[in-house]
């Protein structure tokens, strides 16, 4: 008779516990079902303290042990009702408190709104290379101590430019492999500029440009940012190679210490960002922003963990890696969502500076947008200083924390102000040295309003 009693108390407390446990489910947050889909972050090292720490295997032993007194058919029972329970005491992805802390904005509450209103002033600076250098566009740009360095592209492929502060030129780096050359990064540890090429190679060199080496990978990736003085985050480009069955890690180059944003392999090809990564400048924190994903993630410096920050809600017109068909798209299907605008395809110009972050889209919505830190507020803007219109794809190509850089050609700012007029001394004094006729590249330090 007492061991019926047991047997009744226990169901009873477990089937309580189911009960709690599956309401639990239904009252997750918004942003819940998009988690497993696209943002499946995984901490590695935490999933494997929580195994050891939380004792959930001694705890299911030890229950379990007081089963063989009962007949077989309750202990299938009683197993059944202990496998439902245990579960959620050690599955990160059926909790909904990670998600509790994810920020959704609806771009349709987005306003549009003035790019001038959040400018502070704009300087200038013509870059002189002559004829040494000539390029078509600017990728990215890294600004360290007294020098500028841009990767550039041209029809050869890619390559770095060194120029001081004032626009002197100092020198051009090229390279064998310049059509997969991707990323760039100064590292200050060290004072080394490194160039990431054929998805396996690290290009490093002095900061004057002179080469120390060349150095293999043991993963691909594509772009890499410091997180700190020892350790880099890395990203594979969400093609079919991945680091780890992931697509971003934290390493050193001698080892990989945590792995983030599990792989889901639907892409023929790695994708080459403009730029993924935007530091926090009132923290060592950094903001992430992955090709065809609608989250920016946060990386936790400290506790060097990514989690998802905002959730961007686009109502189903941006391109996620989830709608992606198994093998990606087709040229011709792929063609079709860009020309014929299906969906918001791509996001790039991704900064920080003054409090507030920066994207470009493109596809269905071809906005420029800026999230305030402060309140957690979108902004669209459809031109930018004076109402310009950028030609470039990607008109923005760095940040310093307080300032956006901005590369025009020369004859193109003369153009854009025959039509318009100018609001901002350090260009009104240049104009009158400028030619319609020039190719000649000047850079635009666009300071921003401080927002904190």
């Amino acid at each position: 008779m007492r061991k019926c009693d047991n047997f009744i108390l226990l169901f009873q407390v477990s089937c309580s516990m189911l009960l709690l446990l599956c309401s639990g489910c239904k009252q997750g947050c918004v942003t819940e079902k998009y988690q497993g889909k696209r943002d499946n972050v995984i901490d590695a090292r935490q999933k494997v303290k929580e195994i050891v720490i939380k004792d959930v295997l001694i705890g299911g032993i030890s229950q379990l042990n007081i089963l063989n007194d009962y007949p077989s058919i309750m202990k299938t029972a009683i197993l059944i009702i202990l496998l439902v329970i245990c579960p959620p005491l050690y599955s990160k992805g059926s909790s909904s408190c990670l998600n509790e802390d994810i920020i959704r904005i609806d771009i349709k509450e987005a306003k549009v709104s003035d790019f001038n209103s959040l400018v502070d002033d704009i300087s200038c600076i013509c870059l002189k290379s002559g004829n040494r250098s000539s390029f078509d566009s600017c990728i990215k740009m890294a600004r360290y101590n007294d020098y500028l360095y841009l990767m550039v592209r041209t029809i050869a492929g890619n390559k770095v430019v060194i120029y001081k502060n004032t626009g002197e030129f100092v020198k051009e780096i090229t390279f064998s492999d310049a059509l997969l050359v991707s990323s760039l990064a100064i590292v200050p540890s060290l004072q080394q500029l490194w160039v990431v090429s054929r998805l396996k190679i690290l290009n490093k060199f002095k900061l004057d440009g002179t080469l120390i080496g060349r150095f293999s990978l043991p993963f691909p990736i594509v772009d890499l940012v410091a997180a700190d003085n020892q350790n880099f985050l890395v990203y594979d480009g969400g093609g079919p190679n991945n680091i780890e069955n992931h697509h971003i890690a934290l390493t050193d180059f001698k080892s990989i210490h945590n792995v983030f944003l599990k792989s889901i392999n639907k892409k023929k090809r790695p994708f080459f960002p403009q730029n993924m990564f935007a530091p926090d400048v009132n923290n060592s924190n950094l903001f992430i922003f992955p090709d065809c994903t609608d989250t920016i993630y946060l990386y936790n410096a400290k506790k060097e963990e990514i989690k998802p920050y905002y959730y961007l809600d686009f109502h189903g017109d941006f391109l996620t890696r989830d709608m992606y068909p198994d093998g990606g798209f087709s040229d011709k299907e792929m063609s079709d969502i860009i020309t014929k605008r299906k969906y918001i395809y791509s996001q790039y110009c991704f900064y920080q500076a003054s409090g507030r972050l920066f994207f470009k889209l493109a596809g269905k919505q071809d906005d420029f947008c800026t999230i305030k830190l402060a309140n957690n507020t979108m902004q669209l803007f459809n031109s930018l200083f004076d109402g310009y219109l950028p030609t470039t794809y990607n008109p923005f190509i760095g940040s310093d924390g307080q300032c956006l850089y901005f590369i025009i050609k020369e004859k193109d700012l003369v153009k854009h102000y025959q039509k318009n007029k100018c609001t901002y001394p350090n260009i009104k004094r240049l104009l009158p040295f400028l030619s319609e006729n020039k190719s000649n590249w000047i850079m635009l330090s666009i300071k921003i309003k401080n927002s904190l």
